[in-house]
């Protein structure tokens, strides 16, 4: 489709359309489309928190409910990694993270010449792993810039 010259909109034409208009009715419409927005985006959350009423619930019962949440959460995750999900839950038992078990290590055969020794490091690495002390701070109760 190709248009001439004369039937394209100019920055003119399209400001005339805007004239008239008030700030009130701007700032309606932005506020109801941030409304819109904000009501759609935490619409789950809602239904999601809104079902369970738990200030009335002991606390052996609000735990049993985060142990169930807790425990979905875990098989969702196991489920997304493709681990089981007694395997993650047992990572975590003691509080702190475990990793991954790694097959049983295999011995090299008899015939088999030794892993060859590491290469002699580099300059550059002996030059990056030496540790020297920092420049000397002056004292600080030698002079008192505030007084």
């Amino acid at each position: 489709m190709t248009t001439t010259k004369s039937e394209q909109t100019t920055p003119a034409e399209l400001l005339e359309t805007f004239k008239g208009r008030s700030l009130k009715s701007i700032v309606i419409f932005t506020v109801a489309v941030h409304l819109v927005v904000l009501v759609a985006t935490s619409a789950s959350y809602f239904f999601k928190s809104g079902g369970e009423d738990t200030s009335k619930l002991g606390e052996s019962e609000r735990m049993d409910i985060a142990v169930r949440e807790a425990t979905a959460s875990l098989r969702e995750i196991a489920e997304k990694h493709g681990v089981k999900a007694q395997d993650l839950g047992s990572r975590f038992a003691d509080g702190k993270p475990k990793p991954a078990a790694s097959p049983a290590p295999v011995e090299a055969p008899a015939d088999t010449e030794p892993a060859a020794p590491e290469p002699e490091k580099s300059a550059i690495e002996k030059d990056i792993e030496k540790v020297e002390p920092g420049p000397a701070l002056p004292s600080v109760e030698d002079e008192d810039l505030f007084k």
